[in-house]
């Protein structure tokens, strides 16, 4: 490997320019979702119906999914320059998703340091029935894990990875946040229900869903080695959805170079001397394929008594 050559066989001048904050757009990002979400709530109040509702909830729902991959980049550092605005950004990202952002952040870098082995934060997934992998998609385990997390941080008892005086004084502020937007959110809605349905609530579970959906694919029956190129997954999917979850579809590409920031990965996977050796087409793909393997495992003869 050649002093211009970085792990990997990348050229070291173009994996810096990737690692690089885009701040430009990270702002354009925030206008078209700030943008989307004002547009969505006039449709409801001035419009209004079933379908509208239901449309506009949707579609809000998946932009909200992608606030995750925002934060996720606030985690590493590489979503804007300087660590405080990363620190504030990811929280502010993570507020409206009711996750603590500190404990999140955390946890993350554990998950980093162990994918795939004993001490990851991210437990092994492997379903063998339909209702598992559907509970799984409901994201009811989510929910739990938010009240809880909410619970036990008033009782100032925090996750492993948060155990610095520093660390747990900004997670407090994080569920401080996180307590005063649901008041605000539920002060609002009294207000306003239909709308607040509209652009709020109903888009805040639809987006726990598809996170549920989009995030299972990345080490999903993968875990036992300590590779990335075996314990990780790339999806490749298609332009909308990597805009939507600002190419955090592109998991293994992370996983290998982290301080690459989010809205480069793409450019990241087309400049990969090897495309990464486990790799998905899409995630309807995925899920289609899972779903089979229940199917076939369902119905699977059982095997002969040997006794």
């Amino acid at each position: 490997m050649t002093t211009t050559e970085a792990r990997g066989g990348l050229d070291k001048a173009l994996l810096s320019s990737l690692a690089k904050a885009v701040r430009g757009r990270v702002a354009a990002y925030v206008v078209v979702i700030v943008a989307a979400f004002v547009g969505g709530g006039m449709a409801v109040a001035l419009v209004g119906g079933a379908v509208v509702t239901v449309a506009v909830a949707v579609v809000l729902g998946f932009v909200m999914s992608g606030f995750i991959n925002a934060a996720h980049d606030c985690v590493h550092s590489s979503h804007l320059r300087s660590k405080r605005a990363n620190r504030i950004m990811g929280a502010a990202w993570c507020t409206p998703l009711l996750l603590n952002f500190t404990n999140y952040r955390y946890d993350h870098l554990v998950h980093h340091r162990f994918t795939g082995v004993p001490g990851d934060t991210e437990r092994p997934k492997q379903f063998h029935t339909l209702r598992s992998y559907l509970y799984s998609l409901s994201a009811i385990a989510y929910w739990r894990y938010n009240a809880r997390t909410i619970a036990r941080t008033w009782r100032n008892e925090f996750p492993a990875s948060v155990n610095k005086d520093d660390r747990r004084r900004d997670s407090r502020a994080d569920n401080v946040a996180i307590c005063a937007w649901l008041v605000l959110a539920v002060v609002l809605t009294w207000f306003a229900p239909h709308v607040l349905l509209a652009v709020y609530w109903l888009p805040l579970l639809i987006s726990a869903v598809v996170m549920r959906i989009t995030g299972l694919p990345e080490h999903y029956g993968l875990w036992g080695v300590p590779e990335i190129e075996r314990n990780t997954r790339t999806v490749r999917s298609n332009a909308l959805f990597r805009l939507v979850l600002w190419n955090g579809n592109y998991h293994a590409e992370h996983h290998r170079y982290p301080a690459v920031a989010t809205l480069n990965l793409h450019r990241l996977h087309k400049a990969m001397p090897e495309p990464h050796p486990i790799q998905s087409d899409s995630y309807l793909g995925f899920h289609i394929g899972l779903v089979k393997s229940l199917n076939v495992t369902r119905r699977a003869p059982a095997e002969p008594d040997q006794s």
